[in-house]
């Protein structure tokens, strides 16, 4: 993204690089392991969304068989709503910056301002009507929630975007529309993955920070212990289609709240052995779950931010 500072970033790679060193990560736990225990999922003919198995809020996986064995949906919520909304924004934002420098050459971070500003608001308006065809509409207040936060976030990216060319200009006088682009544009790009060999979907949407080659997930909602499962389910399915080593995770927070501007944090991590197997027991448990439409009850205690918490409490 273009709020994330290349330079500290690699700074704290250095370190994790050096954790790798001392504790490295057991080959029999990467992805390319896909046809030998514990990488080989149960079955060859079923397969789980990353965020089926990472998306830990229950802790019996009892939401994996609300879905899959009742074909309940989780009823929407406006969490819900503002992670996909603002997902829809990140990804927006990067693509109309990129197509204005292919369309209109070397310009100056305010001439990037000046066309692309303007537009934000529909851009929002948009991506919360998509959001609402797909989820359901929310109360008009909510909406409009969601909409003043999506415009504080797109208005950041863009001014953010906007710093990075005139930056990478001011660095590069000799520089191409093409270099500018791959300086000053995030080096996280989307790559589609295709997880069916370790279990997982076919056509996985996967975001890598290239110069470390890290998998990258942007959480919109609050901290929760369970987040580094998604990078790590990701890792393995880049490891088993590509047979490309990955070794680091990195989960960036973004937090919108009355300020002017959003609160950014990120979390790197080593994608090691305790992850992965951790992983690997959860998907093999949810395959026993639906092989045996077995219900495995509701956990001690149900979180209430539990998108099934509501449908547990009737049941």
């Amino acid at each position: 993204m273009f709020f994330l500072s290349k330079a500290d970033l690699d700074k704290k790679f250095k370190i994790l690089r050096a954790e790798f060193q001392k504790l490295g990560v057991s080959d029999e736990l990467r992805g390319w392991n896909w046809q030998e225990p514990p990488v080989e999922p149960p079955s060859r003919s079923l397969f789980f969304g990353v965020g089926d198995l990472a998306a830990r809020y229950c802790s019996t996986l009892r939401d994996v068989y609300l879905k899959r064995i009742e074909n309940i949906k989780p009823p929407p919520s406006l969490k819900m709503f503002e992670g996909i909304v603002y997902h829809g924004v990140a990804a927006d934002a990067v693509t109309r910056v990129k197509s204005l420098l292919f369309d209109k050459g070397l310009i100056s971070g305010a001439s990037l301002i000046e066309d692309l500003m303007p537009g934000v608001g529909n851009a929002c308006e948009r991506l919360i009507w998509e959001t609402s065809n797909t989820l359901g509409r929310l109360e008009e207040k909510d909406l409009e929630f969601v909409k003043k936060n999506a415009i504080t976030f797109y208005k950041y990216l863009l001014v953010q975007a906007a710093s990075q060319i005139d930056l990478t200009l001011s660095k590069f006088p000799h520089i191409d529309v093409d270099s500018l682009v791959n300086q000053a544009i995030p080096p996280i790009v989307e790559r589609k993955v295709d997880g069916s060999l370790i279990g997982l979907s076919k056509e996985l949407s996967v975001d890598v920070y290239t110069p470390a080659y890290a998998v990258a997930d942007l959480k919109t909602g609050e901290v929760r212990n369970f987040h580094p499962y998604a990078p790590t389910g990701y890792a393995l399915a880049l490891e088993a289609d590509e047979e490309i080593a990955v070794n680091f995770g990195m989960i960036i927070y973004v937090k919108l709240t009355s300020r002017p501007a959003p609160t950014i944090n990120t979390k790197l991590f080593l994608i090691g052995d305790e992850l992965r197997r951790e992983f690997l027991e959860i998907r093999d448990e949810a395959f026993e779950i639906i092989a045996n439409a077995r219900d495995p009850g509701k956990p001690p205690v149900c979180p209430d931010y539990c998108p099934y918490y509501l449908i547990c409490v009737r049941k």
